[in-house]
């Protein structure tokens, strides 16, 4: 594997620095006058991108000819170059041509226990540089995370739910299924003494496969959870549910409604308590998408984000032409039909969506599914380039932290930053050409990591 050298950007804020100015003064025999000449900046120690057109993650309209100013791990100045001079100290990239965005936020990712070190720096090297686990760290990934977090390991910024509440007999393996509203609660104090960020439960019959997840046990879970200040993200598929969720407290929501077209009343509930959805479309049709796209198996990026086994089974064509004929399938694309139509529905309303990308389940490869989902969001979901963008930045950011300092370009701001050789906003595909990527004020060295090899039995 290559080396992903960084450093993991601290939570604080860095204070925001006064832009120096230098005052001339003239005497001319008579009154006195004061002319400004051009503002200066000390750039030593500095890293100024230059000449992109930025995007700043909020939103906003693009800023051609940017100045962006790096110092140590935070931006110091941001604007366009006729309010940001060019620093003469330092150093300084020409990026005349390119694109700027902020490091890309996925909400919805799945490690695996032992290959957490080869996930992130899939996703470091896709300029995805924060990053929520939603309910399955299992094994050495607690420990993992916590390695990431203080440096030892390069990985993105990690948010972690821990391990996620289901039915007893339901969906995923692994997971906790409390069978009393006192076994709930007691478990969500488990995870709050464990310091998670957030409780994460699913609530689905996964194709009337499973059974979900009892209403009364996802009240007890949601209550406890907000007496420890920690917020709940709900996987959903049926509007009912969605709305005795809201009702117990839950805001937050993964997937969206698959069963049926909502109406006015779920959009204005929808509006008035500020929900907010990650809907994973790229990762609601992966079950038929591969096998209608066969040249995905051609893509480097793709390839390197899935493990052996599963790019085995996507290359024999049998395996492709049973995904297209299933039945399951064949009802996945009846649900993709509604919740694409959702996710329509709630960006006109003003709605919150952000990026989700459920990587590490299904076909979804690390890195790579992030960039799908903000192709999905656009060519399938009716967004725009630009408000996909926000939702990968300042949209995702402000759900996990009451107080980001990432997602979006901006003074005071972490320095994460990805440079783009072509246009985003043209063509969405176009975040994933990518000409480097920083990550706290470092260019990190990108490069595909292998898949790691097991370690040798001792009797071998």
């Amino acid at each position: 594997m290559k080396s992903l050298l960084s450093v993991r950007p601290p939570s604080g804020r860095h204070p925001v620095p006064t832009r120096l100015l230098a005052i001339a003064f003239a005497l001319a025999g008579g009154p006195i006058t004061c002319a400004p000449s051009e503002p200066t900046i000390d750039g030593t120690g500095t890293i100024t991108i230059a000449g992109a057109t930025l995007i700043d993650g909020t939103g906003g309209p693009p800023i051609e000819d940017a100045v962006v100013i790096v110092r140590d791990d935070r931006i110091e100045q941001v604007g366009s170059r006729g309010d940001v001079p060019v620093p003469e100290a330092g150093e300084v990239i020409d990026a005349a041509g390119k694109f700027l965005i902020p490091g890309l936020v996925d909400l919805h990712n799945h490690y695996r226990d032992g290959l957490e070190e080869w996930s992130w720096a899939l996703q470091l090297h896709a300029g995805v540089l924060t990053v929520r686990s939603l309910g399955s760290d299992h094994g050495q990934t607690p420990a993992m995370i916590d390695e990431a977090r203080a440096g030892n390991v390069p990985a993105p910024r990690i948010f972690t739910a821990g391990v996620g509440f289901s039915h007893p007999e339901g969906f995923p393996p692994g997971k906790l299924g409390p069978a009393t509203e006192e076994e709930a609660r007691e478990m969500v104090r488990e995870l709050a003494a464990q310091k998670v960020d957030l409780i994460k439960m699913w609530v689905d019959t996964f194709l009337d496969t499973r059974p979900k997840i009892e209403p009364e046990i996802r009240a007890a879970i949601a209550d406890e959870a907000a007496k420890h200040g920690l917020p709940v993200a709900a996987h959903v598929f049926f509007e009912n549910d969605v709305w005795q969720l809201v009702d117990a407290g839950v805001r937050f929501f993964v997937h969206g409604v698959r069963d049926q077209d909502v109406g006015d009343e779920f959009v204005a509930m929808a509006q008035e308590k500020g929900l907010s959805f990650a809907p994973a479309l790229g990762q609601a049709k992966t079950f038929w998408w591969v096998a209608e796209h066969p040249e995905l198996l051609d893509d480097e990026e793709f390839r390197a984000g899935l493990q052996p086994a599963l790019l085995e089974q996507l290359l024999d064509p049998e395996n492709r032409a049973a995904m297209l004929e299933s039945e399951s399938t064949a009802r996945r694309r009846v649900a993709y039909d509604y919740v694409t139509k959702f996710v329509r529905r709630m960006n006109e309303a003003g709605v919150a969506l952000t990026v989700g990308s459920d990587s590490g389940a299904g076909n979804i490869a690390y890195g790579w599914g992030t960039h799908h989902e903000l192709e999905t969001l656009v060519e399938d979901a009716g967004l725009t380039p630009l408000e996909a963008l926000a939702a990968a930045g300042a949209a995702a950011a402000s759900e996990v932290t009451d107080d980001p300092d990432f997602g979006s370009v901006a003074e005071g701001m972490a320095a994460d930053l990805v440079l783009l050789t072509a246009d985003p906003l043209a063509d969405i595909r176009n975040t994933r050409q990518i000409d480097r990527v920083m990550q706290a004020g470092v260019w990190l060295e990108r490069g595909l990591p292998e898949f790691p090899q097991p370690a040798a039995s001792d009797d071998q």
